[in-house]
């Protein structure tokens, strides 16, 4: 009983000392807890972080500021410090660190978009900088598969680095692969089915000029090896479940996965000529003898005695001329135009001036899209009152769905926005928001809108795929 009423004693007296000074600091307490056990601290029951406890969900309150000032007509929320999920009185802000602080930075859409979205949109946008890296003696590659970005159906793609002189072995795919050059140089090189050959140097961009792509039909088989720079390579595959089994296949792991008594008698050697061939594909060769330099891509390659293929593999974006828009420009590749072997890719690299916008548009086809350079902004409208806005920075890929309307905002006042827009079709198909408008009798726009005719008759007849 005696050590009961000590313990309602000391209950007391810390109740009291919370109620009336919200803190306990008395000497005569600490003296008791340590004559029970020493190595106690003195004990303080006020907010954790004045006994020196650092909270793990709690962080300093700031007043958030944002530049949303009334009328909101969907702008970008900027904050004072990290974005809040808070705007025009709707949400609150993040009760501690239960967030990722720098990719909200970078996607303030997704902590407080515009109150024009509505519904719920599947996430349209990865990163690469969220993808695996594999590291490989010659290089590395990560890659964005559907399992990645599951609306992204039409294609998977990839980022190749070789080292100098380094090359990804021989192999062909199930489906069509089409390469972006992103930096240094290279050398492609392949067959048709009849047995025509084809080589060709690829080069990234230098001296202010834009790169080469290139595009392989399903089953050629190729090489890439990098030259004296070093290469790296953007590559889309038409399929978005690209990782499955039956999609690519190395010549190394066929040959490992044969007899090699047949393997032997199919190339006319003796067993012995081939005791050192690979076990397992090595995805990445160093070179052991560098290759011609850039220029000299037919110096010592194997002539064909068919001949070489018709349609050239490789197109040179540098040589073609840029269709100039009020706010950029575009170069659009397709196999109606200009390069007739890309059956199933269609491509546009766009260039949107600071400020500048790609139109309000749709597409019959899935839209993958990759950030090459700036920082953007989009909505996807998906039909059904149902929209999502989201933000992008260069290495970022994204998917606008067949039939969805959207645009691409350059949210920098001096820095371009360039990006990629890829399609698995022969051809470049775009619809226009401002040309349809401007092509339908104005008083029935008029009447849906509830402007002017005379407001109306000011719409462009003419596409204007960037506006200023």
């Amino acid at each position: 009983m005696a050590w009961l009423k000590s313990s309602l004693a000391l209950t007391f007296l810390l109740l009291s000392a919370v109620t009336v000074t919200c803190a306990l600091s008395d000497a005569q307490v600490d003296e008791w807890l340590r004559s029970r056990d020493s190595a106690l601290k003195p004990l303080t029951l006020t907010r954790r972080d004045a006994s020196g406890i650092k909270p793990r969900h709690l962080r300093p309150y700031a007043p958030v500021k944002r530049d949303i000032t009334p009328p909101d007509v969907g702008q970008v929320s900027t904050f004072n410090g990290d974005p809040q999920p808070s705007r025009n009185g709707n949400g609150g802000l993040f009760s501690g660190d239960d967030t990722n602080h720098p990719i909200d930075v970078q996607n303030p859409d997704n902590v407080a978009g515009p109150p024009t979205d509505s519904g719920v949109v599947p996430n349209l946008k990865w990163s690469f900088s969220l993808s695996h890296t594999r590291l490989l003696k010659g290089g590395w590659v990560r890659e964005q598969a559907i399992t990645d970005l599951p609306p992204s159906v039409d294609f998977a793609a990839a980022e190749l680095r070789l080292a100098p002189n380094a090359y990804r072995e021989l192999h062909w795919h199930r489906v069509a692969e089409w390469g972006y050059i992103l930096n240094g140089t290279g050398r492609i090189s392949a067959i048709d089915e009849t047995g025509r050959s084809f080589i060709s140097d690829v080069v990234g961009p230098r001296n202010g000029n834009d790169p080469d792509i290139y595009y392989f039909p399903p089953g050629v088989p190729h090489s890439i090896q990098a030259l004296d720079e070093g290469l790296e390579i953007l590559i889309l595959f038409t399929d978005g479940n690209f990782d499955r089994l039956g999609t690519t296949f190395m010549l190394s792991d066929w040959l490992a996965r044969t007899p090699l008594q047949i393997v032997a008698q199919n190339f006319g050697l003796n067993v012995s000529d081939l005791q050192n061939i690979p076990k397992a594909d090595p995805y990445i060769v160093p070179a052991t003898v560098p290759p011609p330099p850039l220029g000299h891509a037919g110096d010592g390659a194997p002539k064909s005695p068919v001949g070489t293929v018709p349609s050239p593999y490789v197109f040179s974006l540098s040589k073609q001329p840029r269709q100039q828009a009020k706010g950029g420009w575009v170069k659009i590749q397709d196999s109606a135009t200009n390069f007739p072997v890309s059956k199933q890719v269609a491509s546009a690299l766009v260039f949107v001036e600071p400020n500048g916008l790609r139109e309000l548009h749709w597409h019959v086809k899935d839209e993958w899209l990759y950030i090459i350079h700036g920082h953007g902004r989009a909505t996807a409208f998906a039909g059904g009152s149902t929209s999502r806005t989201f933000d992008f920075q260069a290495g970022d890929t994204g998917v606008f769905p067949n039939s969805y309307g959207h645009y691409i905002k350059n949210l920098s006042p001096t820095e371009p926005l360039i990006f990629l827009e890829i399609f698995k079709d022969e051809r470049f198909v775009d619809f226009s928001a401002t040309q349809w408008l401007a092509l339908t009798p104005p008083q029935v726009v008029a009447d849906l809108l509830n402007i002017s005719v005379a407001t109306v008759q000011k719409f462009s007849k003419d596409k204007q795929v960037i506006v200023a």
